[in-house]
């Protein structure tokens, strides 16, 4: 019997969804995750039934990471950090085949790194003061880190530590976003790009100022699988609201004040019009707001796994922009609904949706009366659409992205 490639996945493994990215690959792929400097920063042991996990201090260098564990592959969410790009430029030394995994819609992505929509907001003291204590306990595994670093430069080719080099005085002082478009070089990227579809990934190319020749995979987004077999069934009187984290990451002028005034003025209407609200919250978001106004509400907060049982059966969708509102566009029973005033004015995140035709932009929570009780002719108008926004954004919606995933971490394609 063949042995499994090894495969380094370096992210965030302690987000489930990223995980379940790897579903279809886990039984033919020996994964190792890395993303920490410690086990002590780990919030989710979910990743153990799929691999293991290494840290960054147990490695005196990239280049002793790459030779211990010989990987076949190493497979980035992104590659931001300075480790991230001194592992990058070692698996090319090393002739390694390096990917970037798309992990969600591009323009999430963009909106939450522009100090336009976005700044960034002082640190409480409090919040500061735990800070430097767990900085304290951890600064054994913060120097090894940092020697991580040093000793990878000293051990890569003179072009790429120099690149090296440069990268990590740019990115001192921008964000991602800001540093991949002052630093344009192919070292800064990974040789293969493995994208959910042809429109995500023209988003990444323009606003991470990648090369107009760059080498991509379409796979299709394996998130959504579950869903692609979804068969209408008898209709049940509830709005599906997917939310996001936006007040939890201060993204576009979002505070708790306000995202509670707006929670509590959807579920009453909702209700007013004889709707239960189901909420689908982020993987970050505390749902603490939400199940205090359940209390009171015709509300349920749902899971991943309850979607199975209640996307067949509403007929109206309504969220902040989100990857998760890729599938009800797709599914032909279901009624899509955005909303776009958010406290810095009306930017209309969700174009890829609305421009589409498979989404009604909806600018102030009052005008859900009136769409709720005129949402047939929406739903006729978006339906004309729906094909061909599959295809420009899901690139195909047939249950098998994992396994097109799997087939590229099991090819030779470097």
């Amino acid at each position: 019997m063949l042995s499994k490639p090894k495969i380094i996945f370096v992210g965030d493994y302690s987000r489930e969804d990223y995980v379940k990215l790897l579903e279809a690959s886990k039984d033919y792929c020996e994964f190792y995750f890395l993303y920490y400097t410690s086990p002590n920063e780990e919030k989710s042991n979910f990743y153990k039934s799929y691999g293991y996990a290494i840290y960054w201090k147990n490695f005196t260098s990239a280049q002793q990471l790459l030779q211990k564990i010989c990987p076949s592959k190493v497979v980035f969410l992104y590659i931001e950090s300075y480790n991230h790009v001194v592992l990058n430029l070692a698996c090319k030394s090393f002739n390694i085949p390096t990917y970037q995994l798309e992990h969600g819609l591009r323009a999430d992505y963009v909106v939450g790194f522009d100090p336009k929509f976005s700044p960034s907001l002082p640190v409480p003291y409090i919040q500061r003061l735990k800070s430097k204590a767990r900085l304290l306990l951890q600064i054994s595994s913060k120097i090894k880190s940092r020697l991580f670093l040093l000793n990878s430069i000293k051990l890569l080719p003179k072009e790429a530590a120099d690149f090296a080099r440069e990268f990590i005085l740019v990115r001192k002082k921008h964000n991602f976003l800001e540093t991949s478009r002052r630093v344009a070089s192919y070292k800064r990227i990974p040789q293969i790009y493995i994208s959910f579809s042809h429109n995500i990934f023209k988003i990444h190319q323009k606003e991470e100022n990648l090369p107009i020749n760059t080498k991509v995979h379409f796979i299709g987004v394996p998130y959504f699988d579950h869903l692609a077999k979804i068969k209408e069934a008898e209709e049940i009187k509830a709005v599906l609201f997917i939310d996001q984290p936006l007040a939890e990451q201060s993204l576009l002028g979002w505070t708790k004040e306000l995202k509670h005034s707006f929670s509590k003025q959807l579920v009453t209407i909702c209700n007013a019009l004889g709707y239960t609200l189901l909420v689908k919250l982020h993987p970050v978001q505390d749902k603490a707001g939400w199940a205090a106004l359940s209390q009171n509400h015709d509300l349920k907060l749902i899971s991943d796994s309850d979607i199975d049982w209640y996307a067949p059966r509403v007929r109206i969708v309504f969220g902040f922009y989100s990857t998760y509102l890729l599938p009800f566009a797709a599914l032909k029973h279901i009624t899509l609904l955005t909303y776009e005033k958010h406290p810095v004015g009306k930017l209309m995140v969700s174009k890829p949706f609305t421009d589409a035709g498979v989404a009604y932009p909806i600018f102030n929570l009052e005008d859900l009366y009136n769409v709720l009780s005129g949402s047939c002719k929406i739903h006729r108008d978006q339906l004309s659409f729906k094909a061909k926004f599959t295809e420009d954004w899901l690139y195909r919606f047939d249950g098998n992205s994992g396994a097109r995933l799997r087939d590229i971490l099991l090819s030779q394609d470097n």
